[in-house]
């Protein structure tokens, strides 16, 4: 029988193992060398730190801010929405010979009634109530409530765009608080602060005895805002300015009725 030689492939893997089995230590030698190399050069291999420095902090920021998407103006929309259904309140006293700007009021339907503050029509003689398009009516002094001190005015006009009412018991202490009305004469003015306190109790000089429960603002208030309309964000009215806490009559800390006690005062709560 003819032996087959052996192939080189064959060769090699018979000397490969006779190394193997002759140097057990070299080896071990060569794989801790090998492994040092490995964790050395992983070093170079990894990509550098860069360590933040305060430049680097800032220009963060201002690219942040420069990409930022500034948010919607709140107040924009909840005047638009409520512009049309807060008017003027114009009265004329004994002994006076003219019609003058007194206060405002919020329109509850479409035309047939205003809610006001009391004290802006108590000593009245004749009363007008002016829209925001400048039109101009006779208004009638109908249901009355001093202790909430709202007034409710007959008026004659159709067509017109009444107020959403809203309650004001979700309200909390940081909402926005948005101020429509006719202060100094001037219509469709609006006045932007937050509530500052809720159930507050406010001894006005109109009157003998105090407001209680009333939503306290820090939006600036003029003559002539009271019976205007305090908003929330979507335009809803929730509640009506009574009074300012500075006797001059320009503060930062005006109060108001809550629409739940001063629509109920008027004779119709739809809450």
């Amino acid at each position: 029988m003819v032996e087959t030689p052996p192939t080189p492939t064959i060769n090699r893997r018979a000397r490969l193992a006779s190394f193997l089995a002759r140097t057990p230590s070299a080896q071990l030698v060569a794989i801790g060398a090998l492994s040092a190399l490995l964790v050395a050069g992983s070093g170079y291999l990894a990509p550098a730190r860069h360590e933040l420095t305060e430049r680097d902090v800032t220009e963060a920021i201002k690219q942040a801010i420069g990409s930022a998407t500034p948010g919607p103006n709140l107040a924009i929309a909840a005047f638009k929405n409520v512009r049309e259904s807060v008017v003027m309140v114009k009265t004329r006293a004994a002994g006076e010979a003219t019609l003058q700007p007194r206060g405002s009021g919020v329109l509850l339907d479409s035309g047939s009634s205003v809610i006001t503050s009391l004290h802006v029509v108590r000593d009245a003689v004749q009363i007008t109530v002016v829209f925001f398009d400048g039109e101009e009516v006779p208004g009638y002094l109908g249901r009355t409530d001093g202790a909430f001190d709202v007034a409710l005015l007959n008026v004659v006009s159709s067509g017109r765009k009444p107020a959403v009412l809203a309650s004001a018991k979700d309200l909390k202490v940081g909402d926005d608080a948005f101020i429509v009305g006719s202060p100094l004469g001037l219509s469709n003015t609006l006045s932007v602060g937050a509530i500052s306190r809720l159930g507050s109790t406010f001894q006005p000089a109109y009157q003998d005895e105090p407001l209680r429960g009333l939503i306290q603002f820090d939006a600036t208030v003029y003559p002539g805002s009271s019976g205007g309309a305090l908003i929330n964000r979507r335009g809803e009215v929730i509640a009506i300015v009574t009074a300012v806490a500075n006797p001059v009559g320009i503060s930062g800390i005006g109060f108001a009725v809550p629409m739940d006690a001063a629509a109920s005062a008027s004779g119709s709560n739809p809450f």
